[in-house]
């Protein structure tokens, strides 16, 4: 660029939206105004690749604009998507139903009911969640009142039904279990953050900000990184060699006074917003993470839900959009929503579209990238 570039930069402790790549201003050059504009940014002709001969991004419900869109999973038998509103006074989940001409919007309930789901997958027909709250709530059934402790549940869509796996560390609640993956052997690897406190539905957190490794089947879970600051998306490459693990460590929470409004931390830009990358290493009692490495510094805010497509490319929502790297890291591909994108999710009989949950929408991407089965 040239020397006259600027970007805005978030201070006094709150984040901007015009603190973005595309927002740039380059006063010299009046044609970089177009990049601002568009849709589709590509930033390498494997981008291009990426969204074949006639992509779309297009607005497909408008939803609440006070909580963020969580956890969104895709069931193949029901062609649908269920996500959660991770939100003060939200007990359910919600439905988007595929099987139709057009896409339908619903409630989901479950029984027995679960509060602020954030993370999950799909694994031999059942969905895994990673659930952030805390406290009890009344039942949106029939008002009774259900206990809760975050941790990881077990969801049979087939039924509605769901099971408690998982929820303390030898009698110390979790913080709010953000995201998980499953593995091969069923093992349930989930990031450990803070952010249910964030938006009060759990207690101040009394552990670090850390990811395990839970394994069902002997109930044992292991601490496998406990050194980024605040654990978010977690996924795994298709030959299940590496692992990646983005952190938002630009939230602070230290420097926030717990009676100030919600959400419960300031934006500090030079905290951690990098997307990491480890070898996983098999042993008989389960894998582990080695060799920790950076491979790419979020351009906006933070990766928050993160999916890992079936060719390997890495998928983020990131600010106000989806943003696409090699498995290496390299940028390739930004595409522009115009809203605080939270989680995405591939689904359809292909999983060639890409469904994304943000504040006030929810839009599809139409394009020529291919989702795991169990992404």
């Amino acid at each position: 660029m040239p020397p006259s570039f600027e970007r805005q930069s978030s201070t006094g402790g709150a984040f901007s939206p015009n603190d973005t790549f595309v927002e740039t201003q380059v006063p010299s050059d009046p044609s970089f105004s177009l990049v601002k504009d568009a849709t589709f940014v590509v930033f390498d002709e494997r981008g291009s690749q990426i969204l074949g001969p006639s992509p779309k991004l297009e607005s497909v419900f408008a939803s609440r604009s006070d909580s963020i869109h969580e956890g969104p999973v895709y069931v193949p038998s029901l062609d649908a998507i269920i996500f959660s509103l991770p939100h003060q006074g939200i007990y359910q989940q919600q439905i988007v139903h595929l099987n139709g001409s057009t896409p339908r919007l619903g409630n989901y309930t479950t029984t027995p009911p679960v509060y602020a789901v954030n993370g999950g997958k799909l694994f031999n027909g059942k969905i895994y969640w990673a659930v952030e709250a805390g406290f009890s709530f009344p039942s949106p059934q029939n008002g009774s009142l259900v206990a809760q402790r975050p941790g990881i549940y077990e969801l049979d869509p087939s039924t509605g039904e769901v099971t408690t796996l998982l929820n303390n560390y030898f009698g110390q609640a979790f913080n709010s279990p953000n995201d998980l993956w499953v593995d091969d052997q069923g093992d349930i690897w989930f990031t450990d953050s803070w952010y249910g406190y964030a938006i009060n539905v759990s207690v101040y957190p009394v552990l670090r900000p850390a990811t395990y490794r839970f394994r069902p089947s002997t109930g044992r879970v292991s601490i496998v990184e406990d050194s980024i600051a605040q654990p978010n998306g977690i996924g795994m490459s298709p030959d299940r060699r590496t692992m990646y693990i983005s952190d938002t460590g630009v939230t602070d929470f230290e420097n926030y006074p717990a009676d100030g409004p919600l959400p419960r931390y300031s934006y500090n830009s030079l905290g951690g917003n990098s997307l990491y990358a480890f070898d996983v290493v098999v042993s008989p009692v389960g894998s582990y993470i080695v060799n920790k490495r950076p491979i790419y510094q979020a351009q906006t805010f933070g990766d928050d839900g993160f999916h890992v497509a079936q060719n390997g490319y890495l998928i983020a929502a990131e600010g106000g959009g989806v943003t696409v790297l090699s498995e290496y890291g390299e940028m390739l591909l930004r595409i522009e929503t115009g809203f605080t994108v939270n989680n995405i999710q591939f689904a359809g009989p292909e999983r060639k579209d890409l469904w994304v949950f943000g504040e006030g929408e929810i839009a599809r991407v139409t394009w020529d990238l291919v989702g795991m089965a169990n992404e």
